[in-house]
């Protein structure tokens, strides 16, 4: 796949049917977008670090993960292409980031300067309007999370882990998973165990 496909992918993440971007207006703009291919393991961006590019993923997964100070790992959330990633705080305030982000397979993506896409993306009508429906779309995420933290059972959570990525569910280690719903990867079995996974 080369970088016309990629940025095509990635303008058609950001269109819908009532209002449609256009490939050509954006490199009419001068939209740069640079082709970068990850290997499972490695870091799209560091906890700590400053992390100013935002990534349009295209191939593969990856999670968002912190390293509290005792060394203990927290998987935040996952992400599967087609996507977006990256630390909006570390790209917007020009600050460290609080989170790495890791690739769990081949990963290939877009990865833009933020300053510049922003810059950029905001002479492009439709735009601002999908990035908006985007950002809405993370903080209901969020607030779903946040509720099932205090109101559903951790079985119910893996449940809802299950049906929110089935394409993860065979793909991503049992522990990144039981940090990811709370609870400890024993636990995580027990639970397993009775469900009959």
């Amino acid at each position: 796949m080369n970088i016309q496909q990629q940025l095509e992918g990635f303008v058609a993440f950001f269109s819908d049917e009532q209002k449609p971007l256009c490939v050509d207006s954006f490199e009419k703009f001068g939209l740069q977008g640079k082709l970068t291919h990850y290997q499972k393991g490695a870091l799209l961006m560091t906890q700590g670090c400053p992390a100013p590019n935002l990534f349009f993923i295209t191939q593969g997964y990856v999670r968002y993960f912190n390293v509290s100070v005792e060394g203990k790992e927290f998987t935040q959330s996952f992400a599967s292409a087609p996507s977006i990633a990256g630390s909006t705080r570390a790209m917007t305030r020009n600050t460290p980031a609080l989170f790495s982000i890791e690739a769990l397979d081949e990963v290939i993506c877009l990865e833009f300067e933020w300053r510049n896409f922003f810059s950029t993306m905001k002479q492009q009508p439709g735009f601002l309007e999908a990035y908006c429906q985007l950002l809405e779309n993370l903080f209901i995420k969020k607030e779903e999370r946040e509720y099932a933290f205090a109101h559903h059972s951790a079985e119910q959570r893996y449940l809802d882990f299950l049906d929110r990525n089935p394409e993860l569910s065979n793909k991503v280690p049992l522990k990144m998973i039981a940090s990811h719903i709370g609870i400890t990867p024993i636990a995580l079995s027990r639970i397993r165990r009775k469900l009959g996974v």
